[in-house]
């Protein structure tokens, strides 16, 4: 990629930044979440056909949230990883249920994404976001999957047309 290719994508991740941040600013729910940056880096940089794309994009992070509620709900339920890990205890019951609800999560999400065929990488951050209790309830999960679903949309009918007829498609993807 050279400098132009940057800066396009660049403007491209400004493009569904400034889209997302807008709804979440409107709507007050947390629509921009941590990895929605790992996604929208890959849609704005150039077609990976093993990480871009709605099927992989919208299909691994719904994968991920799924495993992320389910183990969160099973193992961890009521514990959020900010608060344990600020204790800072030495061998916590509650950061042990919380690190066992992560690693049963990230299992599970590279099984279900391998399986079906998503394999969308950023998911990882999904699956730990909720596992974690950072947004572990059934309307989080609805909010993540549908942020999703609204950035691959956005990019699909926005800023592929902005690419195309400003010329600001990166030509050598990433």
């Amino acid at each position: 990629m050279g400098l132009r290719d940057d800066v396009s994508a660049g403007i491209n991740v400004a493009l569904h930044f400034t889209m997302l941040g807008g709804l979440a600013w409107v709507t007050g729910q947390p629509i921009l979440f941590p990895s929605l940056g790992p996604s929208a880096y890959l849609l704005a940089t150039g077609e990976n056909p093993r990480a871009e794309g709605a099927y992989h994009v919208v299909g691994g992070h719904a994968i991920a949230a799924v495993a992320g509620l389910a183990t969160y709900v099973v193992i961890a339920d009521g514990l959020v990883s900010v608060d344990a890990f600020e204790a800072g205890t030495p061998f916590s019951p509650a950061v042990g249920r919380l690190v066992l609800s992560g690693l049963v999560a990230m299992v599970l999400t590279t099984i279900g994404m391998l399986w079906s065929n998503t394999n969308h990488p950023a998911a990882c951050a999904t699956t730990l976001i909720v596992a974690l209790g950072l947004m572990s309830s059934p309307i989080s999960v609805v909010v993540i999957v549908v942020s999703v679903a609204i950035l691959v949309a956005f990019h699909e009918v926005v800023v592929e047309r902005v690419q195309e007829r400003y010329g600001v498609e990166p030509t050598d993807p990433r």
